[in-house]
């Protein structure tokens, strides 16, 4: 479920009714659900804040280097003729014949 951010709406001079809604706030809520118009606590009007999505690990994947998996303890072999495989690095046999 999203988690999404709330903050009072005030009239100009308006204070901020409770410690909730004091600052900007953030609720759990299924995304059917309607946006909340009251404070939970004490019931003052309240807006969703539209924020940008938390994109991490979106998009194109970066293969891990050679270094990284030798460092992991993996060995690779590389094509080198027909039917026929060299290692690049590891601790597996120096070639492969399949």
């Amino acid at each position: 479920m999203p988690i999404y951010t709330y903050r009072a709406v005030l009239e100009p001079r308006e204070k901020r009714r409770c410690e909730m809604c004091a600052n900007p706030f953030e609720i759990v809520q299924r995304m059917a659900d309607d946006a909340l118009t009251a404070c939970p606590k004490c019931g003052g009007i309240i807006e969703r804040v539209i924020q940008a999505p938390n994109l991490n690990g979106a998009g194109k994947v970066k293969a891990p280097s050679e270094g990284q998996l030798a460092r992991s303890g993996f060995t690779q072999y590389k094509k080198k003729g027909k039917g026929y495989y060299e290692k690049s690095f590891g601790t597996g046999p120096s070639t492969l014949h399949p």
